[in-house]
């Protein structure tokens, strides 16, 4: 029998959604403690200890599921266009504010976990301890404090720039001793002004370094790919996780290679595509182009998108049908795409071809394990922390639901999100919309 200090919180909904991939489960609720999952099940199944104070709630026709995981975020971005070379002369302690604005909006938007993929020196670790100490608010933070790049290389305004194998693994050390959860690398160049998108910058044998340092440690990687030796080299150093996983020769024409992704296949690599973060290029040429026009290039560039877009779809569809590790990871808030936005990702991998339930278990359950913490998160079961969102819909159905956040727990605590007017003007719109 508990006791009257024994304190519970039970939350009840007319569906439940543990991201195991079994079905729904018709009037569900968990059982928290601690900010701890105790039970989960049905809500005759799941009852607190005789005797135990009870804190209640219910939501008769919604949906409870566990708070989203975004494999892949930028929260010092502004998601307003502007590029990371001019996002680097702003000061640290604006891009720290920035950061927790963003903080706020991700949790709000119902996203409780995220892996953070690049910022500026310091700002994303202090804004963590901000968040630890009960300053701001903002979801689990995942963080590779900065990008390991080559000179000149993508990313390398924000981080460190290696050469070498005997610099490289020095660099990973010095990461970790800064805080570091992961290591993130820039395998090829990519939007950075200086960098070459179509051509691989570390050799392999820098990249091998970097692997094998991060994981004598326990410590994950993931790289930058927007090429497809890109891909070949940090497969051929062991990643864990390759970024955009752009199929591009040289030349810069499309070729899916066939047996790069069985390769992706047999060494367990997850893969996250980006996809949205290039339609939100579209949308605000699209914009742009209803409201004043296009210049010729500015056209050239929205075919060209199109055209991208179109492909990156194919060769996602092509991943998911051989049964790859595709997970969702946002990129946001990098160019046009801002933070607090990320169903618009998963609801990109359903349109590659993703069931509406394999798209909800690409933003929790595997996500969550492609950034080793589904120990912790991604699905409702006994002992993980108790982040729960309640859902207006059945997400399981329709992907699109995922807009429509009615509550946000996090740690067994419901968050105080201000109006749902606000909360609602967060989302991105389409052109249009």
């Amino acid at each position: 029998m508990a006791t009257k200090a024994d304190a519970f919180t039970l939350v009840k909904a007319g569906r439940l959604i543990d991201a195991n991939g079994g079905p729904p489960i018709d009037r569900g609720a968990v059982l928290i403690r601690d900010g701890k999952i105790a039970r989960v099940g049905a809500q005759n199944d799941v009852a607190a200890p005789e005797g135990a104070a009870v804190e209640t709630y219910d939501y008769p026709q919604m949906t409870l599921m566990p708070g989203m995981v975004d494999a892949h975020t930028h929260h010092n971005g502004f998601g307003d266009g502007r590029r990371g070379d001019d996002l680097v002369k702003l000061p640290d302690e604006v891009l720290t504010l920035q950061s927790a604005r963003n903080a706020r909006m991700s949790l709000f938007t119902g996203v409780t976990t995220i892996r953070e993929n690049g910022p500026k020196n310091e700002t994303s670790l202090r804004l963590r301890d901000a968040i630890n100490q009960g300053i701001t608010v903002g979801p689990r933070m995942v963080l590779n404090g900065r990008a390991v790049a080559i000179i000149g290389g993508h990313m390398s305004y924000f981080g460190i720039e290696s050469t070498g194998p005997v610099e490289a693994r020095a660099h990973v050390r010095q990461l970790i001793k800064e805080g570091a959860d992961y290591i993130k690398i820039t395998a090829t160049g990519g939007s950075t002004k200086t960098s070459f998108p179509l051509l691989p910058s570390f050799n392999v044998d820098e990249l091998m370094a970097i692997t094998d340092e991060a994981h004598k440690f326990g410590k994950l990687t993931a790289t930058h790919c927007t090429s497809t030796q890109g891909i070949v080299n940090s497969l051929d150093a062991g990643v864990d996780m390759i970024i955009h996983c752009i199929f591009k020769e040289p030349d810069g024409s499309e070729n899916f290679r066939q047996d790069l992704a069985e390769r992706l296949g047999e060494q367990g690599t997850f893969v996250n595509p980006t996809l949205h973060v290039s339609r939100s290029g579209i949308w605000a040429l699209e914009r742009k182009k209803a409201e004043r026009g296009l210049t010729p290039a500015e056209q050239v560039s929205l075919d060209e998108g199109y055209r991208d877009f179109d492909v990156r779809l194919e060769d996602s569809r092509r991943m998911i049908e051989m049964g790859l590790k595709v997970i969702t990871g946002s990129d946001s808030s990098w160019s046009d795409y801002p933070l607090g936005n990320t169903p618009y990702e998963t609801e990109c991998l359903a349109m590659a071809g993703y069931s509406p339930m394999q798209a909800l278990q690409s933003v929790t359950r595997n996500s969550a394990a492609s950034i080793g913490m589904d120990d912790r998160v991604g699905t409702l079961e006994p002992g993980k922390e108790a982040d729960l969102i309640v859902v207006d819909g059945n997400p399981a159905e329709d992907v699109n639901a995922l807009w429509n956040i009615a509550e946000v727990f996090f740690a067994g605590k419901k968050v105080d999100r201000g109006s749902d007017q606000s909360v609602a003007g967060i989302r991105q719109r389409p052109p249009g919309g």
